[in-house]
């Protein structure tokens, strides 16, 4: 949108603004001065303001001197038609204006304009605003006027003035916003044809229970409004609180001001009357309007939920993952997702039933989690979300990973929620990147570094016999100066081979670099040495190459220590390694034991 496009928008939303405010403001002045007012005294009903002060809540700073000066001519031109022209309406046309100004300003410093009526609060500081501190500086500078220019006692005119104008402000302020903002129009569009005819069978109560009361002058029977009111602020909210008001304050109006009703039977004069009315108005709004702020916002809060909880069930059916919730009781509340193929159990299947029915490790931590929740004073951390990754009792062959946190409603432990992940995949492509990182390149068994974490784990518990070999292919270094590398490279992978063939399937087998090998046995001595001499039988027993035109025949020397209670992994790998070197002195191919 270019420059001029948007200087035009501007200046049409403001015109229509003035438009509103001049017609509005017009209409309602003409209406309280003819029936409320006689002379040049203040009317004891003026809701012509509210027009200002909503479209001044709607409209930007910008547009506020187009709406107070629209609003100040209509005034001007409906008491001139009313009254006959005098000098003093411009001042009491510039205070009805500045007062509304003032209200709008005030309000605004502290809340946004759609904030108006969004909450309790927001309703009270509205109510001091519009109904207290503005109409009160209003009413003590027109009142000093009307003293001045006419005569007037200033305490009755303060108290008209400001009764008037700030229960007008108050009062409707609410619906004609409502009403500018198309909000009925709004509600009458998405509202369904059931949702109609339940409020106008309300409305249609409220009207009649009114009519009722102030068609009789005979008893006192001004509740039974604010009874049906509070009913349509239960059921039809906000919006429905502020019509309702509107058609009490219509059907009342009209009796009072023809002297029929329980108002108009008071002898108190009509002025009294008036301001009883209004006031009466004024308390049923404030009383009600917080009572459907309140059911409203419930309302909203369960639909908000209600949306959020479809839309994460539309989330969690098209994806991988699964989702469980358990109660304070640790039983299965709902379960959505792909909850069958994770764990081997339908979502019907698992209404019911306790997180056993994932893993013992699963439910282990729930038990842990619940028994912390309930300790009185537990720590903030004891209560932090926990991921295991475990294999459920249904689907073993599964590796999941399980998202546990509690829920909580306050102090108060609620329940349980676990999220599943199928990590199968990943997990086994971690360990065969973890096993590819601790094998030996060429010969595939484990290297150096992992055979010494390995080692040093299981000195760690010497309650069963260890031992430790040291293996060496005897004169390898003839192998490769007369064969080559290549040829070298696959006499050591035979050899690896043939080791690991002969071991246990629980010894660690491992090739520490070069010609050199070691073993991990979890054994006695001579358990141990009857392993190594079956490798190095296994070794010698046939060739190690066999080529075109090269056979190579290759030994090992075994060298064997225990670890014992007191001993370092230092200390038996010496011992390993002297028994090797021994073992080598005295004519290779064999094995010897430390002393």
């Amino acid at each position: 949108m270019d420059i001029g496009a948007e200087s035009r928008t501007a200046l049409e939303r403001r015109v229509d603004a003035a438009v509103v405010a001049a017609v509005g403001y017009f209409l309602l002045a003409m209406l309280a001065i003819q029936l409320t007012a006689t002379g040049y005294d203040h009317a004891t009903i003026w809701p012509a303001d509210a027009v200002i002060l909503v479209l001044l809540l709607r409209e930007p700073r910008s547009s506020w001197g187009w709406v107070i000066g629209a609003g100040w001519v209509a005034n001007l031109a409906a008491n001139a038609l009313a009254r006959g022209w005098s000098p003093v309406l411009l001042a009491y046309g510039g205070i009805n204006m500045a007062q509304t100004a003032l209200a709008a300003w005030l309000f605004l410093r502290q809340a946004r304009a759609h904030d108006v009526f969004f909450d309790n609060r927001s309703i009270m500081r509205f109510a001091l605003y519009a109904g207290v501190v503005a109409p009160a500086i209003g009413a003590l500078c027109g009142s000093l006027i009307t003293w001045g220019a006419f005569g007037e006692p200033f305490a009755s005119s303060f108290v008209r003035w400001y009764l008037s104008n700030g229960l007008g402000l108050v009062v409707l302020t609410p619906f004609i916003g409502a009403l500018l903002d198309g909000s009925y129009r709004n509600w009458l569009r998405f509202s369904s044809g059931r949702e109609v005819l339940e409020a106008s069978a309300i409305y249609a109560a409220l009207a009649g229970i009114t009519l009722a009361v102030f068609l009789q002058p005979h008893l006192p029977l001004l509740f039974l409004p604010v009874c049906l009111v509070v009913l349509v602020a239960l059921r039809l909210g906000r919006l429905g609180t502020k019509l309702g008001v509107m058609i009490v304050a219509l059907i009342g109006l009209g009796a009072t001001i023809t002297g029929s009703g329980p108002v108009a039977a008071e002898p108190d004069s009509p002025e009294f009357q008036a301001l009883f009315f209004q006031s009466y108005l004024g308390v049923l709004l404030l009383t009600c309007l917080p009572i459907a702020t309140i059911v409203s916002s419930r309302k909203t809060l369960i639909l908000r939920l209600a949306e959020r909880e479809e839309a994460l069930r539309q989330i969690l059916e098209c994806t991988p993952n699964g989702c469980l919730g358990f109660d304070a009781g640790g039983a299965c509340k709902w379960s959505v997702g792909p909850i069958r193929a994770l764990l081997g159990l339908s979502s019907e299947e698992m209404i019911g039933r306790t997180s056993e029915s994932v893993s013992l490790q699963v439910h282990e931590i729930v038990e842990e989690l619940f028994r912390a929740s309930r300790k009185a004073g537990v720590a903030g951390d004891a209560l932090a979300t926990r991921v295991i990754e475990f294999s459920p009792v249904r689907r073993p062959h599964l590796t999941l990973e399980g998202t546990i946190g509690i829920l909580r409603q306050g102090a108060a432990l609620s329940g349980v929620v676990i999220t599943l992940r199928d990590v199968t995949e990943r997990r086994a492509g971690e360990l065969a990147l973890l096993a590819r990182s601790e094998a030996d390149d060429l010969t595939g068994l484990c290297n150096r570094e992992s055979f010494r974490s390995h080692l040093r784990s299981a000195a760690k518990d010497l309650s069963r016999p260890i031992s430790l070999a040291l293996i060496d292919i005897d004169r390898f270094h003839r192998i490769n100066a007369s064969h080559g590398h290549a040829i070298g490279d696959a006499v050591l992978f035979e050899v690896a081979r043939r080791i690991k063939r002969s071991a246990r399937d629980t010894d660690v087998v491992a090739r520490l670099g070069g010609d050199d090998f070691a073993l991990i046995l979890r054994c006695d001595l001579l358990t141990a040495r009857g392993v190594c001499e079956r490798l190095t039988e296994a070794v010698r027993q046939s060739a190690v190459y066999n080529g075109e035109a090269i056979s190579v025949i290759a030994s090992v020397s075994c060298g064997v220590a225990q670890l014992r209670h007191g001993m370092s992994v230092e200390d038996a790998s010496a011992a390993a390694h002297a028994a090797l070197q021994d073992m080598k002195q005295s004519g290779c191919n064999g094995v010897r034991v430390a002393a």
